[in-house]
């Protein structure tokens, strides 16, 4: 008996050290190893904030939507999820899976104030300048440190319009941190919007492992 029971306990570890090199081994076809989004989604997906399509592929040129924004948001930050059963947005039902977490980013994310009520957008694409924004947000940072945030933009970036006025604050703070950074032709492109590599790139700057 005694030693059948040390086989199984051997087995056992055999077995959950097969587990934790595939889970550290797990690779996405269109991520390849010595691509420059690698360590940042394979470090995000050992971490359980994004995760692939099931197809073995992770789509680092997908676009981000605003409600997977959201959930990443909360996800890398440890913020709260609400309970709440009750949405400002019009658009944002409480049967959604992003509900919950689009009640948790309500300080940090803006919606869209119309006639007809205030909508989220959730399935839209999020842009360059909103995901600068909600992360300077939920990290808390001093945007009052840049008094003119456009002229410390049109310093870095041709295309400083591209930017919303309102927004320029928190962007040039995300700027200033490194965790954004324009393109190899000097532009910012504010409202473009951003792919999935470049938020997992965003997230690992602005929220290291531990």
């Amino acid at each position: 008996m005694k030693k059948r029971m040390t086989y199984l306990a051997v087995l056992l570890l055999v077995c959950l050290s097969t587990l934790s090199v595939s889970a550290a081994t797990q690779t996405f076809t269109d991520v390849p190893k010595d691509s420059w989004s690698a360590p940042y989604v394979y470090d995000l997906v050992e971490r359980g904030i994004v995760s692939g399509y099931g197809d073995g592929t992770f789509g680092p040129e997908n676009t981000v939507e605003r409600g997977e924004y959201a959930k990443m948001l909360v996800g890398i930050s440890g913020l709260p999820l609400s309970t709440s059963r009750v949405s400002p947005y019009v658009d944002v039902p409480s049967d959604q899976w992003y509900f919950p977490y689009i009640n948790s980013c309500l300080r940090y994310i803006t919606g869209y104030s119309t006639n007809s009520g205030l909508y989220f957008r959730p399935e839209w694409e999020a842009s360059r300048e909103d995901v600068a924004a909600a992360l300077v947000k939920v990290l808390g940072l001093n945007v009052s440190a840049f008094p003119d945030p456009t002229a410390y933009l049109a310093e870095r970036f041709s295309d400083v319009d591209s930017i919303s006025t309102h927004n320029r604050p928190y962007v040039a703070a995300a700027v200033a941190k490194g965790y954004l950074t324009g393109d190899q032709e000097g532009t910012f492109r504010g409202k473009d919007p951003i792919i999935r590599a470049e938020v997992a790139a965003i997230l690992c700057r602005a929220f290291p492992k531990k």
